[in-house]
């Protein structure tokens, strides 16, 4: 006998990419949830890519 069961999970991906003159940096987020709309894992992704990896200003080599 096979039992078999079928899990209705809604996932939301986000990844950022930061991109500079020598090098390109990435950052990825994922949540899964049974019982939680795909809005509201997307909202949630979205705040925790912003607060996880905050906008930094750019560095400039040398001087005036």
């Amino acid at each position: 006998m096979t039992e078999s069961s079928e899990s209705n999970f809604r996932e939301v991906s986000i990844v950022k990419k930061t991109t500079t003159m020598s090098s390109e940096e990435y950052f990825s987020i994922q949540l899964k949830s049974p019982d939680e709309s795909v809005d509201s894992l997307l909202r949630k992704a979205i705040l925790a890519a912003n607060s996880a990896h905050p906008q930094t200003k750019p560095s400039v080599l040398g001087g005036p």
